[in-house]
């Protein structure tokens, strides 16, 4: 807010704009541009709470919704089945592999990297921003399914002859082929008019791998009125991200309610924009925003029931300030009624092992 310079109903008597609360702030847009970086900047920075509505008690039975702020901090490309080995003399053996250690194949995450529970204390939180609870309270968890099918001669040529038909085959090859399909059939390609079908097929698949427009079941359907099975089956496809549309409705009561509710989206805006100023290059790199923890809870404890959340960004926020339907502000400027509309999105699918150590209904 902080640019009121009247009394009214308002409450409140200002001559000058109340800018110190957003230099404390933030330190790096200060009036001579440079940037704080000093151990006093870091802990002013540490202790910034915003909460509305002021009457709010965190030590009260109370449920609200907590915003924790920190540096985005990238997961990096460390595999761990590799390990870099200083003693090794040559660069062909600077690694070894370790494949039998707990996921050594698996990249690290960036929920980890970023994790606000097991290294809280190692993470500099920015802001803790405290809001009531959203007016919707959902969570949606999905995984990727999709439809693939495998035909006899496909099955066939998987199980008995890897690498028979390549990409140019032959017709030896052809012909090697269709006599161990009808092998490991046995007696069930031992049918003349079947066997010409399954040949059918067979000459409809290797046209298709020189690059002609046509398949097995085309060619099968013109001559006999039939296709292959293809067993189709609904296979797991692959994982999704979570996403949390939150609302919230602000109705400042006085001044001091105000300028927390601007220093609140002004927080939230700031945070999620990207920096130019990345590792000192200027405009070599742009630098990830910010990540944001939230996290349900009653006092100070986290919520018993509600689901959690792993770090996340905010990919999208909508402020309308005049969400009665038209534009009413105070005196000073400050809207009598605004709603903001946020997205967060997870760094990282949903496993079971991130079940393990939460209570509730997990995440």
């Amino acid at each position: 807010m902080g640019i009121g310079n009247r009394t009214n109903e308002y409450g409140q008597v200002s001559d000058k704009p109340s800018e110190g609360n957003f230099r404390e702030q933030f330190p790096d847009t200060t009036s001579t541009g440079k940037k704080e970086n000093s151990k006093k900047t870091r802990r002013q920075f540490k202790k910034k709470v915003l909460s509305y509505p002021l009457a709010r008690n965190n030590e009260s039975p109370a449920d609200y919704l907590q915003i924790e702020i920190a540096e985005y901090q990238a997961a990096g490309l460390k595999l761990p089945a590799f390990e870099k080995d200083t003693k090794k003399d040559s660069p062909e053996d600077a690694f070894r592999v370790k494949p039998n250690q707990d996921n050594a194949f698996e990249l690290n995450r960036g929920s980890q990297a970023n994790d606000f529970g097991n290294n809280r204390k190692n993470k500099f939180i920015k802001h803790i921003i405290n809001l009531p609870m959203p007016r919707n309270v959902t969570d949606s968890q999905g995984v990727q399914y999709g439809e693939a099918s495998l035909n006899p001669i496909e099955a066939f040529g998987l199980s008995a002859l890897q690498g028979s038909i390549t990409s140019t085959p032959s017709i030896s090859g052809l012909k090697q082929t269709f006599t161990n399909v009808i092998g490991a059939a046995g007696e069930g390609l031992t049918n003349p008019n079947t066997q010409q079908a399954v040949a059918a097929a067979l000459s409809g698949q290797a046209i298709g791998a020189l690059g002609g427009n046509v398949n097995a079941n085309q060619v099968l359907a013109r001559a006999s009125g039939q296709i292959l099975n293809p067993n189709l089956e609904l296979l797991f496809n692959g994982v999704g991200l979570r996403t949390f549309p939150l609302s919230f409705q602000f109705f400042p009561r006085n001044r001091q309610e105000g300028d927390v509710v601007l220093n609140i989206i002004r927080t939230l805006k700031f945070e999620m924009a990207p920096t130019r100023k990345s590792d000192g290059n200027l405009g070599v790199f742009i630098g990830s925003p910010s990540i944001f923890q939230l996290t349900y809870k009653t006092g100070k404890e986290d919520h018993r029931f509600l689901n959690r959340f792993l770090p996340a960004v905010l990919s999208d926020m909508k402020v309308n300030y005049s969400a009665s339907g038209a534009h009413s502000t105070f005196h000073n400027g400050t809207p009598t009624h605004m709603q903001v509309d946020m997205q967060f999105k997870e760094l990282n699918p949903i496993f079971r092992e991130d079940y393990a150590d939460v209570a509730g209904v997990g995440y």
